[in-house]
């Protein structure tokens, strides 16, 4: 897999920022970040939470497409690395399953959105679903659709993602 991200990182404490090549990320307490949503009316809270996932598919998916590439474009590699740099930046424990062409599952464990809102009637993890996205559409070299089919949030053990193409023939 080569470098991981940590060692990647740059933490530039003269200018206040850390980056990887190009891209900043910043430390937020989960808590902080998922208490905005928390707080507002459910309608609101959807569309924001909507909004966080596609924020997340367009600029974090400009890191997939960079972590993609440096993986040569394969594929298998690439969830490998994905998985290895979701729990460096304290996103859970991810794991990835292909259950049938076109159609893989991704398992959460410890999310920290799930456990930044607290108890949940609904899915929460709007950002793990937007990188999902991203990532499944330079897997599948195709479009794709993402689900999120339980989350900690409601109670349960772990969240669980569904990502399929739109043909489930396409080639992984």
């Amino acid at each position: 897999m080569g470098q991981t991200l940590r060692e990647k990182l740059h933490w530039d404490t003269q200018s206040g920022q850390i980056t990887d090549a190009d891209r900043r990320y910043l430390m937020l307490r989960a808590d902080v970040l998922m208490g905005i949503f928390r707080k507002l009316e459910p309608q609101a809270q959807a569309q924001a939470l909507a909004a966080f996932g596609q924020a997340v598919r367009e600029s974090g998916g400009k890191s997939a497409q960079s972590y993609f590439q440096s993986q040569h474009n394969d594929a298998p590699r690439f969830l490998q690395t994905m998985e290895a740099y979701s729990a460096e930046l304290g996103w859970g424990k991810w794991a990835f399953n292909q259950n049938t062409p076109g159609q893989w599952e991704l398992i959460v464990h410890n999310s920290p959105f799930a456990a930044g809102f607290g108890a949940s009637e609904k899915p929460v993890c709007s950002a793990i679903a937007g990188m999902l996205s991203a990532v499944g559409t330079l897997i599948a070299q195709a479009p794709v659709s993402v689900e999120e089919t339980a989350c900690a949030a409601q109670g349960c053990k772990h969240c669980k993602f569904v990502l399929r193409t739109n043909k489930a023939s396409d080639p992984p």
